[in-house]
């Protein structure tokens, strides 16, 4: 499941000591503006995102990712590190979704015309259920010391629903080491930030409604990650309905709430990342109220009749400009 890139932006103005470095990577785009001792290394930006891209892209045959996707079953398989930290990650969040994030639905999102091994055409409930049977986070077993993954049952990881808010931990990573004093990275979507912006106070991001520039909702940022998904841009057409790429693993179908985006704020991007995911797959009422649940500060885009309606958790109110 992908994040929806466009649905956010940032508004940042130049300001004394700040660079900014642009790129391309992981099949989007990012944007870093800082405020370091040095100039930025966009060489370093580049090779840190090349070297996760060729651990977890599904799109690369040759990623570590894809190789233990075809390795065989029972087999403990050395991986990096960072790829264990992140199936850790995902599949905790699995568990405090009751399933609505599974990193093991690759299956699904293919049958039905998405991700690197997508199928041409809708599937039947036959071939529904059948896939469905291969989807369970718990047929893969993760280990820290030796970093290694096992397939105990056929399985698949797609790791597309939190590996770039974890690209986007990293760089902020390799940011902090640099000693950088402030800064806001965005990358595919995913923001994550450090003390002020140019000019002081802090960053401004504003979230857009799908019906346009003129419906968006400011939210204000010191030290803090950023994540939406939706689902309004991305989707295909099959006799004339419309087919959501977004997949609900519960039930191997997508999905047809009226849900349209979710933007989480978390200490970690990787995390936000994951969240948003999840509760995009819930829809309005199982996502509201898992935010409340938590105590996840998320803000909700939700269709209706005409145009679209914003709705917040409580734990957003802190970060809403005039909140």
């Amino acid at each position: 499941m992908a994040v929806l890139w466009a649905a956010t932006f940032a508004v940042m103005s130049a300001g004394c000591g700040f660079e900014r470095a642009t790129g391309n990577a992981m099949g989007t785009t990012y944007s870093i503006q800082a405020d370091c001792p040095g100039s930025l290394a966009n060489d370093r930006i580049d090779a840190e995102l090349a070297r996760l891209s060729a651990l977890m892209s599904t799109y690369d045959a040759n990623s570590e990712l894809s190789r233990f996707n075809r390795g065989p079953i029972g087999v403990a398989r050395p991986v990096s590190p960072e790829l264990v930290d992140v199936v850790d990650a995902a599949f905790v969040v699995s568990e405090q979704t009751r399933g609505a994030f599974d990193a093991t639905v690759a299956p699904l999102v293919a049958l039905w015309g998405f991700g690197a091994d997508a199928a041409r055409r809708v599937p039947v409930d036959k071939e529904v259920a059948q896939a469905l049977r291969s989807v369970d986070y718990r047929r893969v077993a993760h280990n820290r010391d030796p970093p290694t993954l096992e397939k105990l049952r056929p399985a698949t990881l797609d790791l597309s629903g939190i590996a770039k808010g974890f690209a986007v931990d990293r760089l902020a990573g390799l940011l902090d080491d640099a000693r950088c004093r402030a800064y806001l990275i965005e990358f595919g979507g995913e923001i994550r930030t450090r003390a002020n912006a140019p000019g002081g106070g802090p960053w401004r991001v504003g979230v857009e409604s799908p019906s346009g520039q003129d419906n968006v909702t400011t939210l204000l940022f010191e030290t803090d990650a950023l994540a939406t998904s939706g689902d309004y841009r991305q989707y295909r057409e099959s006799d004339g309905v419309r087919v959501s790429h977004v997949i609900d693993p519960r039930t191997g179908y997508p999905v047809r709430h009226r849900l349209a985006s979710v933007t989480v704020v978390a200490d970690t991007a990787m995390m936000a990342d994951a969240y948003a995911t999840a509760m995009l797959v819930m829809g309005e009422v199982e996502a509201r109220g898992f935010a409340g649940e938590m105590g996840l500060a998320a803000l909700f885009v939700v269709r209706a009749d005409g145009g679209f309606e914003m709705f917040h958790s409580p734990a957003m109110v802190p970060y809403l400009e005039g909140g």
